[in-house]
């Protein structure tokens, strides 16, 4: 099967960025931390912190294609007033943003917000025996802070998913390739958190996932989050994968075809934008500071 401009694959994604060098980087950097109480509370507060920023940045992206109605036209709708297929091609990026506002595989209002933080909280309980710096509330807001090059980075989140840009195909473009690395990208790392948890500490992870944890007057199991993302339980990150695949697919077929390669080079650059976050991420996290 051939492939036009307006295809978006996965061939195409993975060679803008080295992927086995940010897996390799994500596996060295969970080694040692995922084995030691305040070391993984550290990682969890700051991997929580920028993953919580995602949500409301594709909640906020499918307003901002939802606006562009000059943009995307149906070329076979002659009438202008029927012709504006932005909101549609909205809808596939807000799919992600259903799951991060209540997730779909709880019956409750399980936001991905809250079911991160209980996780945070299970994962400082559980360490709270061994380590006397989790059973102090001064002492876990200083491990827990935030450090500048992470409010940078989150504050890139915001950046990648438009905030600040015009309401613009090229704009609109580069968020799609931020959007699309975010989660490709993320299904693995969160697969290989799963995986080092299990390694490094099996009875934790069963401790876990048999722990409540109270958030917002809502009991959530403390690892249902890392689950839910993990390649090896609900694959969130691969469904969110596929939906902005198809909004991705849309938002070509709804522009010119005259305007497609500039267009590619667009979401190529935003994609490319997420893997230099990704990389710094994971660079920075296990720094004290």
């Amino acid at each position: 099967m051939t492939t036009t401009a307006a295809d978006v694959t996965l061939p195409e994604l993975k060679a803008l960025c080295d992927f086995a060098a940010h897996e390799a980087l994500v596996r060295d950097t969970l080694g040692a931390t995922l084995a030691e109480p305040v070391a993984r509370v550290r990682f969890l507060a700051r991997y929580t912190n920028w993953n919580g920023y995602f949500g409301s940045g594709v909640a906020g992206f499918a307003g901002k294609i939802g606006r562009c109605r000059s943009i995307f036209l149906d070329p076979a709708e002659p009438v202008q007033a029927l012709a504006d297929r932005s909101v549609y091609v909205a809808s596939f990026f807000f799919d992600a943003a259903r799951d991060e506002f209540d997730d779909r595989d709880t019956v409750h209002r399980d936001t991905h917000r809250c079911l991160a933080q209980a996780a945070l909280k299970g994962f400082i309980q559980a360490g709270a025996a061994e380590a006397a710096a989790l059973q102090d509330p001064a002492q876990l807001n200083a491990l827990c802070a935030t450090p500048d090059w992470l409010n940078a980075v989150c504050a890139n989140v915001a950046a990648g998913y438009g905030v600040g840009s015009p309401d613009t195909a090229q704009a609109v473009f580069h968020s799609i390739g931020y959007h699309l690395g975010s989660e490709l990208l993320a299904d693995r790392e969160f697969s290989i958190i799963d995986e080092t948890l299990r390694e490094k500490a099996g009875e934790l992870v069963q401790q876990l996932k048999a722990t409540r944890i109270a958030i917002a007057g809502q009991e959530h199991v403390a690892y249902q989050w890392i689950a839910i993302h993990s390649g090896h339980g609900g694959g969130a990150e691969a469904d969110h994968f596929d939906w902005a695949s198809q909004g991705a697919r849309l938002a070509y077929r709804f522009t010119p075809p005259e305007q497609h390669a500039g267009l590619k080079e667009s979401l190529h650059a935003g994609f490319q934008a997420f893997a230099a976050d990704h990389r710094k991420f994971f660079t920075q996290v296990n720094i004290a500071a």
